[in-house]
């Protein structure tokens, strides 16, 4: 079934990086709009989708690299944080979501959290290290979009009631995927439906289209964002339990079409996270409920299928 295109570039509030706090803070209301009527929202960064296609093709050239290998630093290897959750090289074939019937993703990905960056504890970076041009690179896009979500999150903090605490996003928590598409086939589903744990995610831009969204009135749309500047924040499962279900998680999809031999298609997100041991609240009817568990325990109760648990 054909999904109808959603053009966003030229309609998507413009944010530029060098006066990022005012301009997120002039694109509140659309923002609010957005996440209103569609379930995700969007913004144009001019600049970004170069950045990002630097790193994306870097990390393309690290999996094919033999000398090192990324396969060296596999996340069963490389330490696990409770703070910076899972992080490291996630192999091909090694994530089998729910829906998949037990069939792997065509996909090899890396999560590269602050923590990681920050070489907390000393040896999380050293794969950062082993690649120094693709670690340059998602250092800069890691701080960039941490930034944007960060102030995402503000926007959406002000749709709450009044008393609802700080999101509280953790640098050293949150993980940029950086995902590789490849051997795919004849597959037309590279990704099944689904929606994040987080309590935010970016969506930056992806080398090719596929990437769809489902709206609150059930309608699937394909948002161009392959080959732009535009981003996309999707609400995670974390934030609608927090809102206590006022905001739904953000539904999505990656849809292709059967492509010829060699297709490759990278793309990338950021994962934002409390930290993993900070207590889990609730707003419930207008009053801030703290619940006897952690945002780990959280996690712990969701993750599935990718690495040891935080």
């Amino acid at each position: 079934m054909d999904v109808p295109l959603m053009e966003l570039s030229g309609r998507a509030p413009v944010v530029r990086l060098h006066d990022i706090e005012a301009d997120m803070a002039a694109a509140t209301d659309a923002i609010r709009s957005q996440l209103t009527g569609w379930g995700f929202m969007a913004a144009e960064v001019p600049g970004i989708g170069e950045r990002v296609e630097a790193m994306m093709n870097e990390f393309a050239a690290a999996c094919r690299a033999t000398g090192p290998s990324l396969s060296d630093y596999a996340y069963d290897v490389v330490p696990q944080l409770a703070v910076g959750g899972t992080h490291g090289f996630f192999p091909y074939n090694s994530e089998i979501p729910r829906l998949a019937n037990g069939v792997p993703d065509p996909k090899e990905f890396i999560h590269v959290s602050g923590a990681m960056i920050g070489d907390q504890p000393p040896g999380a970076g050293d794969v950062l290290r082993a690649f120094p041009a693709f670690g340059t690179r998602a250092a800069e896009v890691f701080d960039i979009a941490f930034r944007l979500i960060s102030l995402f999150g503000e926007v959406v903090r002000g749709m709450m009631p009044p008393g609802t605490p700080e999101l509280d996003l953790s640098h050293d928590a949150t993980n940029l995927r950086v995902i590789h598409y490849r051997d795919v086939g004849d597959r037309e589903v590279l990704a099944h439906e689904h929606s994040g744990i987080q309590m935010l995610g970016l969506q930056l831009p992806p080398s090719d289209q596929g990437l769809q969204y489902v709206l609150h009135d059930g309608t699937w749309v394909e948002p161009v964002i392959a080959g732009t500047d535009v981003v996309l924040c999707n609400i995670g499962r974390m934030l609608t339990s927090a809102s206590d279900g006022r905001f739904r998680p953000s539904t999505h999809r990656v849809h292709t079409k059967p492509m010829p031999a060699g297709y490759e298609r990278l793309s990338s997100v950021l994962f934002a996270y409390p930290q993993h041991k900070a207590r889990q609240w609730k707003m419930v009817d207008g009053e801030l409920m703290s619940l006897n568990a952690t945002w780990g325990d959280f996690i712990d109760s969701r993750f599935q299928g990718l690495g040891k648990q935080s």
